[in-house]
């Protein structure tokens, strides 16, 4: 029996092939890769025709309303549609031109119907850029930084919320290490991360509105990031700031500064 993530591929694709506008439709995610399993949300590609684009934009709405959607949200500024559909069946739509497909990696869209023999065309790799591993680290010693700030204040609720944006980049850069550019969906974490990562990241202690959990995690974040960015930046990375960073902690935190 079709689950029923095919059973929607299967009605939208009924319904998009003979529209003319429409030149192609392909998957993308986990549905993409055939890594998809039944908690798979519907990711997909619309190719439309340069002129079209513009009004099948505005289209779209109404062309997704047969599906009777519990949420509809486009993005701003961007050509994406995020969808709920009864069920809980989360359905995400972007919708591009010819063109747009050829920055798609082969390996990771699966083609369900292809008016005009269109092809992706990116690599199915592309390396880290030490630009963006330089800036996430810097994002990572400015608020692993503001940690004085926000004990010394007493506002502990905040403080979590910083140890929660330190977590995030340390997993955004192990992903980064392993996927480069072409990042996965989060939700398939274990799939992306070796398992002695997976169970280090498991391992990072718990964090609530208290002092010491607030710094324990911090540094622990900071044991694992740090590290890693070391290694993929080599001379390019910003030893004075982490320097001055912990020398910042040292002084404000004592011996809770590392």
């Amino acid at each position: 029996m079709p689950t029923p993530q095919q059973q929607l591929v299967e009605r939208v694709s009924a319904a998009l092939r003979d529209d003319d506008r429409v030149r192609g439709l392909w998957l993308t995610g986990s549905l993409g890769t055939g890594r998809d399993d039944r908690f798979s949300d519907v990711d997909m590609f619309v190719a439309v025709t340069e002129d079209a684009l513009e009004g099948y934009l505005a289209d779209w709405p109404s062309v997704a309303e047969r599906y009777r959607p519990l949420h509809a949200h486009r993005l701003p500024g961007a050509p994406v549609f995020n969808h709920v559909l009864p069920g809980w069946l989360r359905w995400d739509v972007v919708i591009g031109t010819p063109h747009d497909l050829g920055n798609m990696d082969p390996g990771s869209v699966t083609e369900v119907f292809n008016h005009d023999g269109l092809r992706p065309r990116s690599p199915s790799h592309r390396g880290a850029d030490p630009d963006v591993v330089r800036e996430m680290t810097e994002e990572f010693l400015r608020v692993l930084g503001l940690l004085p700030v926000v004990l010394g204040r007493g506002e502990l609720v905040t403080a979590v919320s910083g140890s929660g944006i330190l977590r995030d980049l340390l997993i955004s850069l192990l992903r980064y290490r392993v996927e480069g550019a072409r990042l996965s969906g989060a939700l398939h974490l274990s799939r992306v991360l070796p398992p002695e990562e997976m169970a280090a990241l498991a391992a990072l202690p718990p964090v609530y509105a208290e002092r010491g959990a607030v710094v324990r995690l911090h540094l622990a974040c900071a044991g694992m990031f740090l590290p890693v960015a070391r290694e993929m930046l080599g001379q390019a990375y910003p030893f004075h700031l982490e320097q001055a960073c912990w020398e910042h902690l040292r002084a404000h935190l004592g011996e809770d500064g590392g």
